[in-house]
């Protein structure tokens, strides 16, 4: 009110034409007075705001999180210790029995939990995942005095952990298995074995592991959620491209898509890790995620993994046959244990593949360089290479890396003898001293990697595309 009196006084005693003033002065004055009465925003309240949009968790796990709540044990007590060491030499041999039995009786009770277990590796198409669980179990009681060794980063609680997180599993699905894996144990083992105090016993260890696995898995899905590009759960993820890459090999590129919470990020994740897809051919919901390795470069503004056709896959099929750019699917973020984190601690890296099996290597490969100083393939043909010129000296990769490979349907055709490619590659790169990364068809890997240890390797890793407990192929060895 008070400026508006002072300009209507000036008006009323100048010379100026009053009505253009007057015109000038309730056009302008409105808006001056609103400027000067409206609150500004401080510099760093802005920053504020900015940086809260930034740490924003991007997550669509609904469920209950975390152990907390939940009653379960936070130790084993040495009556359940004792017990267990006592009763391993009766459970192990009928593990797998067990475990077949309980996940016929687990997805007969629960069959949404087929969105979660790929039916091509459980029964009675498959005894993979049957094997994986006998395998954790037998481990677990082995151990049951000092589980120091199943603990260890990139160890199987680590790879089990990742797995789960890949898969999205919240706390209330292990009370779901508790339940019927200890039916189940009463039930094959008998009333005559498992007294009362054996089944309290191994209730508290099946009940302290889950724990174990919750608390890890609610760490996992804290860390997915605070690297840059983020989250947690499934997300919808727009396909961006498909690039046929080898024979029956493509790669599938994926963005957020527009409106995404994810929209521009850049994508980090630790080199090695796997991609989760999930997919719905069967249109019912209930087809289990795939996981395939990450074959984008970290910290990109696109996800992709490369797929080989499989003779009877129901997803790698759909994906070749049926997906199109511009589709929906959905992702969870990378997880894994077949890593590189830090590749100033790697001096020397050896790379062995077969066939689909150098996926991890791609990334590998990249982020070593100069430091690869051999990179083996096994495949069929120099078609069903994928990557081939990644590997290769060209005029657009000057890498100094040396290759070796091998093909099966070339020339004479035929496997490569383990032992002579062994003995070739310590050969090329001039003894053991060196981190040896192998991924391939799991009888192979675990030949090499044995053939590789009777030479004293350094380190060798290995990386299984499925559950490698199932299998006897370690994570990891050294000399």
């Amino acid at each position: 009110i008070i400026y508006l009196s002072m300009i209507k006084s000036f008006i009323t005693t100048s010379n100026y034409t009053r009505s253009a003033l007057e015109l000038l002065l309730w056009v302008v004055s409105p808006l001056v007075i609103y400027y000067m009465l409206t609150p500004k925003k401080k510099a760093d309240d802005n920053e504020s705001s900015n940086d809260n949009k930034e740490d924003k968790v991007i997550t669509t796990l609904t469920e209950s999180r975390g152990s907390d709540g939940m009653g379960l044990p936070t130790e084993l007590s040495k009556k359940t210790i004792d017990t267990i060491v006592a009763t391993a030499p009766v459970v192990g041999p009928r593990a797998l029995e067990i475990t077949s039995a309980f996940y016929k009786k687990v997805m007969g009770k629960h069959p949404g939990l087929l969105s979660i277990f790929n039916p091509a590796h459980n029964v009675p198409i498959s005894l993979h995942q049957p094997k994986a669980l006998a395998g954790a179990i037998v481990a677990y009681a082995s151990n049951i005095t000092d589980l120091s060794p199943l603990v260890v980063p990139g160890g199987p609680v680590d790879a089990i952990c990742h797995r789960h997180a890949a898969l999205c599993l919240y706390p209330a699905q292990y009370v779901v298995v508790y339940e019927n894996l200890m039916e189940t144990i009463g039930e094959v083992l008998g009333s005559d074995v498992v007294t009362e105090e054996i089944a309290a016993a191994w209730s508290e260890a099946v009940l302290f592991l889950a724990k174990v696995f919750i608390d890890q898995e609610e760490s996992l899905y804290q860390m997915a959620e605070q690297r840059s590009g983020g989250w947690s759960g499934l997300m919808d993820f727009r396909v961006s491209e498909i690039t046929t890459v080898a024979k029956d090999i493509k790669s599938f590129s994926f963005q957020p898509p527009s409106g995404s919470e994810l929209e521009r990020k850049a994508f980090n994740f630790t080199l090695g890790q796997y991609l989760s897809i999930k997919v719905d051919p069967k249109k019912d919901g209930l087809t289990a995620p795939r996981h395939y390795t990450v074959t984008s470069p970290p910290d990109a503004n696109y996800l992709q993994c490369t797929v080989k056709k499989l003779k009877g896959g129901v997803v790698s099929t759909y994906l070749h046959e049926q997906l199109q750019v511009g589709d929906i699917v959905q992702l969870a973020a990378p997880f894994g244990v077949f890593t590189i984190e830090d590749t100033n601690e790697v001096k020397s890296a050896v790379l062995i593949s077969a066939g689909i099996g150098v996926t991890p290597m791609i990334n590998f490969q990249r982020a070593l360089k100069d430091k690869v100083q051999l990179s083996v393939h096994v495949d069929s043909t120099p078609e069903s290479y994928a990557y081939r010129e990644l590997f290769n000296p060209s005029d657009d990769n000057q890498t100094t890396t040396k290759t070796l490979e091998k093909y099966t349907r070339v020339g004479k055709g035929g496997r490569p003898n383990i032992k002579q490619l062994v003995q070739e590659i310590i050969d090329i790169v001039d003894g053991p001293n060196h981190n040896f990364y192998i991924c391939g068809p799991e009888s192979w890997m675990n030949a090499v990697q044995k053939e590789l240890m009777e030479h004293k390797a350094q380190k060798v890793m290995c990386e299984v595309f499925g559950s490698q407990l199932a299998t006897g192929c370690p994570f990891f060895a050294s000399s």
